[in-house]
């Protein structure tokens, strides 16, 4: 028997999302939450577990990749760790992801990130959390067209709503018309984003995120939004971001000047009496990690 498990982080949304340059982009708002998936080889034994479509597919496509469809009949696939769904958070895309990377491992093969978002993209549109940077992505055609500074000392009080919003079920015309409208913003915030990045200015980072947050705001109104920007300097958090096809927010803070901790006391406070769940997080650079056979 033979078995290898990878991680995947997922994100908080994206500091940013819409149309530059004609193209739809995103960056995602990657952090140290992971997927966890492990493959095991055994002779006549194969299996997954329920719910579990895109992983399955995620499987098959990487066996057939590395010219091992032939044990298809012999692989087990299981999550050790998951993240929520339907939130926002890159579930889809780091469980898919990790699946080949454990399968990568598992066959002694090496598997380019370019790669894995052709295999990811045909299952769904996916996030760009298995690039080691941050990066400008475009989520539609697995296409990089920037890499970017992962930035030091931001922390994230999650935000997470009630309820799913499955990605396949995205009105994502209406969406582009939406974003189209907007590009220019968007181009603004990008701008923000980029040199905040390079010059490790999370002041930066903190008003890019909530200028994209503001333009979603028009597309789809949330009073957790409204009360979160509204509360910015009041809490000495940074700025606001969405998952922009999702059900959650990020509220950004200077983990120099303010703790985890009392960064989520402070979000607590603001949504006093609302129906979230608040848990914390880091942001961090993305990629596979193999955690062991």
């Amino acid at each position: 028997m033979k078995r290898a498990r990878a991680l995947c982080p997922g994100s908080v949304g994206e500091v940013l999302q819409g149309v530059i340059g004609g193209r739809e982009v995103l960056v995602s708002l990657t952090v140290d939450r992971f997927s966890e998936m492990e493959v095991i080889l055994d002779a006549g034994v194969s299996s997954t577990p329920p719910g579990l479509w895109k992983s399955k597919k995620a499987l098959e496509l990487a066996l057939e990749y590395f010219r091992g469809g032939h044990l298809r009949g012999r692989v087990t696939l299981r999550r050790r760790k998951s993240l929520p769904e339907g939130k926002g958070f890159a579930s889809s895309t780091a469980d898919i992801a990790a699946t080949v990377g454990a399968v990568a491992h598992l066959l002694r093969r090496k598997i380019r990130e370019e790669e894995i978002a052709r295999l990811a993209l045909s299952i769904e549109p996916t996030d760009g959390t298995f690039f080691p940077s941050w990066c400008l992505f475009d989520h539609l055609r697995g296409e990089v067209f920037l890499a970017l500074a992962v930035p030091r000392h931001l922390g994230v009080v999650v935000v997470e709503l009630p309820g799913e919003v499955p990605t396949l079920l995205v009105d994502r015309e209406k969406l582009r018309r939406h974003f189209e409208r907007f590009s220019r913003e968007t181009e603004k915030a990008f701008e923000l984003l980029e040199r905040g990045l390079e010059e490790g200015d999370l002041a930066l980072v903190g008003k890019a995120a909530t200028l994209s947050s503001a333009i979603m705001q028009e597309y789809e109104r949330s009073e957790i939004f409204f009360l979160l920007s509204q509360a910015l300097q009041d809490i000495r958090a940074l700025g606001v971001n969405r998952a922009h096809t999702g059900n959650a927010f990020g509220v950004l803070f200077d983990l120099r000047l303010v703790s985890l901790e009392e960064a989520r006391r402070r979000v607590s406070e603001v949504l006093r009496g609302k129906d979230v769940t608040l848990w914390t997080a880091r942001a961090i650079g993305g990629g596979i990690r193999v955690v062991g056979t």
